[in-house]
C-alpha cells in the first residue's frame, strides 16, 4: 500500500519505520525539520521508566521492556549513543497495599524484576545528592533510565530514509479527505492520494481530525535547565533520574546531561493552551522548580540556571494513547495522545500502530482503542493519572 504519515515525532517515525518493514510505501509529512523545535517528542530527555503503571500492567512494562530492546538496537544500527539507563528513584510519602506505586511494585517483583524499596536513610546515604524526609519511603529501580529524545528523533528519522520512506519536511499539512477506497492530503495547494494514512501530529491532531481534538486537551508544561556548581555529583553512575510525589506536584529529573546541565521538571498538568503557544520557560516556574530544589536536592539549587523551556503534552481524559481508525473515516488510524507519557514506547509503539492499520489483531494496542473513553470521561488530573490509577481487576 501507499501510505501517508502525518508527523516526524516519535509514533510518526516509528509507524513509518514499521510499516516500511513490512513492504508498504510510506511518505512522512512534517511540519518542522525532524526533530521539530515544536514538537512534543523534542526535548533534552524523556524518562523511560516501568514503574506506576497500576491502570494496566500487562500493556505497558511489556510495551517498556520491548521498547528498551529496540531503543539499543537503534544505537547499534546508527552508531550513536542516546539511551542511558542510570536506575530510576521514586520518592514517596508511603507505600501501602491498595496504592498505585505498591501494586506497581509488586507486579515487576513478580515478573522477576529487581525492585528495591528503601529508607529515607538508606536513600540519603546511597545517593547523598537527595535530602528525603525521614517518614517518607523510596522505590529504585536499577533498569530505569532516560533517552535523550531529540537525538533519538533524528537517528529515527535519519534510518527511516535509509529504509526507503520519504521524508517531507517543513510541510504541513491543511487537512485531509476520504474518497471512495482512498485519502485525500491537502499539501499546500496540491491533493496527494494515498490508500491509508497515519495521522500523529501530537498536539496539532485537533486541526485535522477535530473528533479528536474534542477529546483531548493540549497542556503547557516547563522545564528549567540548571548548571551545578559540583557536576560530578550529579554524573551517570552518581546519581539516578528521579521523581517525587508523583500523586502530587510530581516533580521529576534528571543527573548529568551531556549538554552540562540538569532538567528539572513536573509531571502535574499544567493550563490547557493552543498548539501554537510560546514555548519559552517563565520566572515564575523557575522560582517554583529552585524552591523545591532548595528543599529536596539542594546542590542543584545553589547552580547556574541555564535557561527554561516548554513542552506541550496531549492529554486523553484517562491518560491512555490514542491508536485506532477514525471513526468516519475507515481508511484513517489516529496514533497520539501521548499525555506525557508517550515518549519512551517510541520502540515499541510502531507494530501497534501498523497492526491498527491493517487490520491485524494486537493484545497491547486493545487498551489504545477509542471505544466510548472520550463519552462523559472524567478528565485527567484528579489524583493518580489514568495509567496509574488502580482498577477493580489490580
Amino acid at each position: 500500500m501507499n501510505i501517508g504519515v502525518v508527523g516526524a515525532g516519535v509514533f510518526g517515525l516509528a509507524a513509518a519505520i514499521e510499516l516500511r518493514s513490512r513492504g508498504h510505501a510510506v511518505t512522512v509529512f512534517d511540519r518542522g525539520v525532524a526533530p521539530y523545535e515544536n514538537a512534543s517528542s523534542t526535548d533534552v530527555a524523556k524518562a523511560i521508566r516501568r514503574t506506576w503503571y497500576a491502570g494496566d500492567n500487562d500493556t505497558y512494562v511489556e510495551m517498556a521492556e520491548r521498547s528498551a530492546l529496540q531503543w539499543r538496537t537503534w544505537e547499534r544500527r546508527s552508531g550513536e549513543s542516546f539511551y542511558h539507563q542510570t536506575g530510576g528513584l521514586v520518592m514517596l510519602d508511603s507505600l501501602e497495599p491498595g496504592e498505585s506505586m505498591h501494586a506497581s511494585v509488586s507486579y515487576l517483583r513478580g515478573r522477576g524484576a529487581e525492585v528495591e524499596v528503601l529508607s529515607a536513610g538508606e536513600v540519603n546515604a546511597r545517593f547523598p545528592q537527595f535530602n528525603v524526609a525521614g517518614a517518607q519511603v523510596c522505590v529504585y529501580d536499577g533498569w530505569a533510565g532516560y533517552i535523550e529524545s531529540s537525538r533519538a528523533v533524528a537517528v529515527m528519522a535519519r534510518l527511516a530514509g535509509e529504509e526507503g520512506v520519504e521524508l517531507r519536511e517543513c510541510t504541513p499539512i491543511d487537512g485531509l479527505e476520504e474518497l471512495d477506497s482512498h485519502v485525500e492530503v491537502s499539501v499546500g495547494r496540491d491533493m496527494e492520494r494515498f490508500d491509508r494514512v497515519v495521522v500523529a501530529a501530537g498536539c496539532w491532531v485537533g486541526r485535522l481530525l477535530p473528533t479528536i481534538g474534542a477529546g483531548v486537551r493540549v497542556t503547557h508544561q516547563e522545564m528549567l535547565l540548571i548548571v551545578p556548581e559540583e557536576p560530578a555529583r550529579f554524573a551517570h553512575g552518581v546519581m539516578p533520574c528521579w521523581s517525587a510525589d508523583p500523586d502530587g506536584e510530581a516533580w521529576y529529573g534528571f543527573p548529568l546531561l551531556r549538554e552540562g546541565y540538569v532538567k528539572v521538571s513536573k509531571d502535574r498538568l499544567g493550563d490547557a493552551v493552543d498548539p501554537d503557544v510560546d514555548r519559552s520557560g517563565t520566572g515564575e516556574f523557575a522560582e517554583m522548580a529552585l524552591a523545591f530544589l532548595r528543599e529536596r536536592i539542594p546542590g542543584a539549587a545553589t547552580g547556574k540556571v541555564a535557561g527554561g523551556r516548554s513542552c506541550l503534552y496531549t492529554v486523553t481524559p484517562d491518560d491512555h494513547f490514542i491508536v485506532d481508525r477514525v471513526s468516519g473515516l475507515g481508511n484513517v488510524v489516529v496514533a497520539g495522545g501521548g499525555s506525557g507519557h508517550g515518549f519512551k514506547f517510541g520502540g515499541s509503539i510502531g507494530p501497534v500502530i501498523a497492526d491498527a492499520l491493517e487490520g491485524i489483531p494486537n493484545t497491547l494496542g486493545d487498551r489504545f482503542r477509542l471505544g466510548d473513553r472520550f463519552d462523559g470521561a472524567a478528565p485527567s488530573g484528579k489524583a493518580s493519572r489514568g495509567f496509574a490509577r488502580l482498577t477493580e481487576a489490580t
